[in-house]
């Protein structure tokens, strides 16, 4: 479904008519589609409305000023080579009083931002202004200055990504994910997964060492390498366990590595990857557990083996044109062989 942006920001400002603002909200609430398209602009319009727009000194008017007070010397009667090294003198604190306010103006002004996304179905790597590494996975999102100006290197993640941090003590590298959490890093390598559709974020460490922290929250959770951070939105709560690296990071390599993975991950994982809808039928499968390793099987044939070696069998439901002329996403039935 594809709302026009500028409709979506004046419904997310409330200056929609009333009866239009509630039709709207039972439109959202009714397609999964339109939510996770809603999130989006809601994700990045928030992050874009932290920026504060700070007003520029005139420094056009103390030139002015200046070249007044200069042109007005000109024309005077000649004084005494002391008298005009004395005006030169008194001059000079004003040329530097303006040059300050006009390198202090230009940091004021807020630094465009950037935005990376990675198409499903594909791995995007991108190099941020101080070297920092990122690989960006399939339907994942990132937001990062055009240069870093402060103490602190903030970018805005989501979805799923790999980071390896330029390594700077001086200046603290910070991964936020929906205004809510923090992962903090000088020179180190993490996994972040953190989709909006999903109940909990993970962060797994590799390298070097982080820290996790509510955004609201004095305190902080330390992780160190061959662990990951599991932080469910819900409650809020925070549980650090010992993690297996190939599969939490498999993907930046172009695999899809299972070890005894529900039903439930394993579907998530391919609907993401292959932008598909995929729905299992039956309760028996959600606790059913799968191990595999997937590198460049296409998803029919990745379905087939999951026929071959778990007691499944899938149905394929190809694409539909509706009357816009977009196109539905294919559908997968999976349900329990009889």
């Amino acid at each position: 479904m594809n709302i026009d942006t500028k409709y979506i920001i004046t419904f997310l400002e409330g200056k929609l008519p009333a009866e239009e603002q509630k039709l709207f909200e039972e439109q959202i609430e009714a397609s999964a589609e339109l939510q996770k398209e809603v999130d989006d602009i809601t994700f990045i319009w928030k992050t874009s409305s932290e920026l504060k727009l700070h007003t520029k000194a005139n420094t056009e008017k103390n030139w002015k000023i200046v070249s007044n007070r200069i042109r007005k010397d000109r024309y005077k009667t000649r004084f005494l080579n002391f008298t005009r090294n004395a005006a030169a003198i008194l001059l000079l604190p004003i040329l530097l009083l303006t040059g300050f306010w006009y390198f202090k103006s230009n940091e004021d002004i807020p630094v465009q931002q950037i935005e990376v996304s990675s198409a499903y179905g594909l791995i995007t790597r991108t190099m941020l202004p101080d070297g920092t590494e990122v690989w960006l996975n399939s339907g994942s999102k990132l937001i990062y200055p055009q240069k870093f100006t402060s103490n602190k290197r903030v970018v805005h993640l989501l979805g799923e990504a790999y980071f390896k941090v330029s390594s700077d003590k001086a200046n603290r590298f910070d991964v936020v994910m929906f205004n809510d959490l923090v992962v903090s890093a000088y020179g180190t390598e993490f996994n972040i997964n953190a989709y909006h559709e999903d109940k909990g974020i993970d962060v797994t460490l590799v390298k070097g060492n982080i820290e996790v922290k509510n955004m609201d929250s004095p305190t902080a959770k330390d992780v160190i390498p061959g662990q990951h951070l599991s932080y469910m939105k819900e409650d809020r709560s925070m549980k650090v366990e010992e993690a297996n690296l190939a599969v939490k990071t498999g993907w930046v390599e172009g695999k899809m590595i299972f070890r005894r993975a529900s039903m439930t991950e394993v579907v998530q994982r391919l609907s993401r990857h292959f932008n598909v809808d995929i729905r299992l039928e039956g309760k028996e499968l959600y606790g059913y557990e799968y191990s595999a390793t997937f590198t460049t099987e296409t998803l029919s044939e990745i379905l087939r083996l999951l026929e071959k070696t778990a007691p499944i069998e899938y149905k394929m439901i190809e694409p539909e044109q509706s009357g816009d002329n977009s196109f539905s996403k294919r559908v997968v039935i999976i349900s329990m062989k009889n």
